[in-house]
């Protein structure tokens, strides 16, 4: 039986254990066919069902909370940090290229060294890519350069201060990420993780339990249909939801 992969979020886990405990809770109010046993069984699985959902669901609403409050306002501040030491180095590139002259003299390689960093490292835009540490580090190499020439080019002294701003701003909020929100968000992913486990856990047991009672494919019936490699429940009427998502094509075929 296709069960939710180990690594799948605890918010599609949630909707997962819901979707089982509802199916078992339909079987004991529409399935005439269940024996007194078969019944009381259903029953107790349930209730231990039950008592792990709303546990799962007490770990995974603060983590929910914290990831679409605090950590996405964070993200939106290194986007901003991020995009200003753009703009730094293109307001850089522009104002300079008119003192193309004085600043081949004061800086081996002219412009194009001085905003691409040490060792014709990348430039500025593209470090965004390798992390918010190195586009710091390049729009702070790029302040220091034109610092050393803010005599012949009176223009640098304003553009090295625009670096400095931007690359502060960016490793503030780099640090505010290390020292604030990863000591938050950690102990909130392990509350998730040990619930989760521990939902794991009492679906192997309820199914061994079941196989008393049950046939594998009665069993094997209570899971939702999984799509995206068993990452998340197939729900075609609820497709926005990220716990769900419409079945692969080649699932319905």
């Amino acid at each position: 039986m296709a069960k939710l992969t180990r690594s799948a979020s605890g918010w599609r886990h949630l909707r997962w254990m819901r979707e089982i405990a509802a199916t078992m809770e339909a079987h004991l109010d529409h399935n005439e066919g269940l024996s007194e046993g078969q019944n009381d069984a259903l029953a107790r699985e349930i209730e231990v069902l039950r008592s792990r959902i709303d546990a799962l669901n007490g770990a995974v609403k603060p983590y929910r909370e914290f990831l679409e409050g605090e950590h996405v306002r964070l993200r939106g501040k290194q986007r901003v940090a991020r995009y200003l030491c753009e703009e730094a180095e293109r307001e850089t590139d522009g104002k300079l290229r008119s003192h193309q002259d004085e600043l081949s003299k004061a800086v081996p390689g002219g412009l194009a060294a001085l905003l691409s960093g040490p060792l014709s490292g990348p430039a500025i835009t593209r470090a965004l890519q390798a992390g918010n540490k190195r586009t710091a580090a390049l729009a702070q190499g790029a302040a220091t350069m034109l610092r050393s020439i803010r005599n012949s080019v009176p223009v640098a002294a304003e553009l090295a201060n625009r670096l400095d701003r931007a690359s502060t701003l960016l490793l503030q909020f780099q640090e505010e990420l290390a020292t604030v929100e990863e000591p938050r968000r950690r102990p909130l992913k392990a509350a998730v993780e040990r619930a989760v486990g521990e939902c794991r856990e009492a679906l192997s047991g309820m199914d061994l339990r079941l196989r008393a009672h049950f046939s594998p494919a009665f069993i094997e019936s209570l899971y939702p249909e999984l799509t995206r490699g068993n990452t998340v429940v197939a729900d075609e009427d609820d497709e926005d939801d990220d716990a769900t998502a419409p079945p692969d094509a080649s699932a319905t075929n």
